[in-house]
């Protein structure tokens, strides 16, 4: 949070948004972060802090990392065929030098709360200056097919309205509603002010946690991936998936995913490592290190079909 730039980025969440690369491997990775990691005065949250040299310590054994293990990562909520890829990955750090330490993260549980009312309440806020007249799509003033249903005040209201209602999807739609209502008279404290305060809790969490090892390892969801659109009509399933997670947003630490391996139906299975604020040199290398061991990063799933 803060190495690289948010200038241009759309607003979503102003204390959770941050940009970090995707790419085929570890060190094609680090490759473009050291493109885009630098400070910008143009970005209010933009460190400035030197960048160092993301390549130079890729190929350094891991010889006494220290990777918590956090043990209600592996509840019965947890997929079988995932957690046995997991708890692989952890074996193949140790064959590499690693120890695994057993650490604890006790109000990880609350994160998927707290992550969706904080990011909806400032989504509400920063998504309300996409209003057709300065930025984001205009209503082309087509007559609508809800006959009469709805009444505006003015033409310029309708246009406001149609706008958005046109230029925004089903689920930014929910996160906007959602975030108006937690911020509106009333609910403000009750929600996203005790939200900011569990989000403190889960923040100190991780400091401590990182007191005893370097790197926190785990999986990446609890399940393989869904078929698209079969959740849209169960949104908490939906956003249960984020637990394992938006920890990293909300404690604002660093954090890596990388395949470890495929389900019998052949879908991806995603490990993460996280690591304090600004680790990014040591969880490129970390995941470096293991897809120097192993090729699941150079397989391709078989199991999406047209």
């Amino acid at each position: 949070y803060g190495r690289v730039s948010r200038r241009g980025l759309i607003a979503f969440s102003s204390s959770l948004d941050q940009i970090g690369p995707m790419a085929r491997s570890a060190k094609e990775c680090a490759m473009l972060l050291q493109t885009i990691a630098g400070h910008d005065s143009g970005d209010s949250t933009s460190i400035n802090t030197p960048v160092p040299d993301y390549l130079t310590d890729l190929e350094k054994p891991l010889q006494g990392l220290r990777i918590g293990r956090v043990a209600a990562h592996f509840s019965e909520g947890l997929d079988p065929e995932v957690a046995e890829h997991v708890e692989q990955t952890f074996a193949t750090y140790e064959a590499a030098g690693a120890t695994i330490h057993d650490v604890e993260l006790p109000h990880a549980a609350y994160g998927v709360p707290t992550y969706y009312l904080i990011a909806p309440s400032e989504a509400s806020s920063n998504l309300a200056r996409y209003d057709g007249a300065h930025y984001g799509h205009r209503w082309d003033g087509t007559p609508s097919d809800d006959q009469g249903i709805n009444t505006f005040d003015s033409p310029l209201v309708e246009m406001y309205c149609r706008s958005r209602a046109e230029g925004f999807g089903p689920e930014v739609k929910r996160r906007i509603m959602l975030g108006t209502y937690a911020l509106s008279a009333g609910y403000y404290d009750a929600y996203y002010a005790k939200a900011l305060r569990v989000r403190r809790l889960i923040r100190n969490d991780f400091t401590q946690a990182f007191e005893k090892v370097d790197l926190i390892g785990g999986p990446v969801s609890a399940t393989p991936a869904f078929k698209l659109g079969e959740k849209t009509d169960d949104p908490i399933a939906m956003y249960l998936v984020d637990l394992y997670t938006v920890g990293a947003n909300l404690a604002g630490i660093g954090g890596i995913s990388f395949p470890c391996g495929f389900t019998q139906s052949k879908l991806p299975i995603g490990f993460q490592l996280q690591g304090p604020a600004l680790s990014e040199p040591l969880l490129l290398q970390a995941a470096h290190q293991y897809q120097q061991t192993t090729d699941w990063h150079l397989q391709r799933t078989t199991a999406i079909s047209s």
